[in-house]
């Protein structure tokens, strides 16, 4: 793989064809649901319009109520059911954050990094939505399903207000304002894109900070300032939510998964697979095929 010039490329390129937010949608469950333990690269929102469900998010059941809006984290591994008959409806969407990139603030240029302000809450956030979120959520639901032209334009510039509404509502003290260029998120974007490309194939740290063109000491502190995680753990996640969605569309083995993911020996996929969904990739199988 060449080496990228980083001048030639901007975080923000048009030239990278990829939706900020990748659905949204107004569901309804019922009969008991269950969507068993997962993860995304994306973040969350879920709105309650009626009813009630419950999330296993980390170590903590959450309950999801009429009006409660819950935003979960990249890289959080949680579970969706209900567990009773009565339905439950609500909004969900999905946004890519690092696409969205971070909010600028025009005094003193500087930077509200989303992820920042999200850290400070853990692994999700929940609250209670009032009418103008409410309304908002909707809109995005309407422009993201809407064919008109702009219609993802609109949908975008309504995701960040509900964003702006979210860090208004947020004490000052909880906000982490940092002035930085952006310098970082592209670098650690590019690195995204190398995963996202090169998963199945065997990938070295070094072989990202080569594609990048900087150290393999410097990429690793870039990466964990902007996402909690070493370059490690997020190319093992990225690997197990891969193998998860072969599971669900495919009657593949788990020893042809593991080498579709990259990661060789069923032994340890299954270890890393437990390690980080909890439990091992047979017993989830069985899980699908079940529900």
């Amino acid at each position: 793989m060449s080496q990228i010039d980083l001048g030639l490329i901007s975080y923000n390129s048009s030239s990278i064809n990829k939706k900020i937010i990748l659905n949204a949608n107004i569901q309804e469950k019922n009969n008991f649901y269950f969507f068993p333990k997962h993860i995304h690269q994306s973040i969350e929102i879920y709105y309650f319009i009626s009813g009630s469900c419950k999330m296993d998010i980390g170590k903590e059941t959450v309950v999801g109520d009429a009006s409660n809006i819950i935003i979960i984290l990249p890289n959080t591994v949680h579970s969706f059911y209900l567990d009773t008959d009565i339905p439950c409806k609500f909004i969900h969407i999905h946004f890519d954050p690092y696409m969205l990139g971070s909010i600028l603030v025009n005094k003193e240029n500087l930077n509200i990094d989303l992820f920042s302000i999200l850290e400070s809450i853990n692994n999700y956030y929940k609250s209670t939505a009032d009418k103008t979120m409410i309304s908002l959520l909707y809109s995005i639901v309407d422009e993201v399903n809407n064919p008109q032209q702009f219609s993802e334009i609109l949908s975008t510039l309504h995701l960040m207000e509900v964003l702006i509404y979210f860090m208004r509502k947020e004490p000052i003290s909880s906000l982490l304002l940092t002035y930085q260029t952006e310098i970082t998120p592209r670098y650690v974007f590019l690195a995204f894109k190398y995963i996202k490309e090169n998963y199945s194939e065997k990938i070295l740290l070094s072989d990202i900070a080569n594609y990048l063109n900087i150290s393999s000491r410097y990429l690793s502190k870039l990466f964990y300032k902007e996402t909690n995680l070493t370059v490690l753990q997020y190319l093992n996640i990225y690997r197990i939510n891969k193998s998860i969605d072969l599971m669900m569309t495919t009657n593949k083995s788990l020893t042809d998964i593991s080498l579709s993911v990259g990661l060789g020996d069923l032994q340890h996929f299954s270890r890393l697979f437990k390690n980080i969904i909890g439990i091992s990739p047979s017993k989830y199988k069985k899980m699908l095929l079940h529900d």
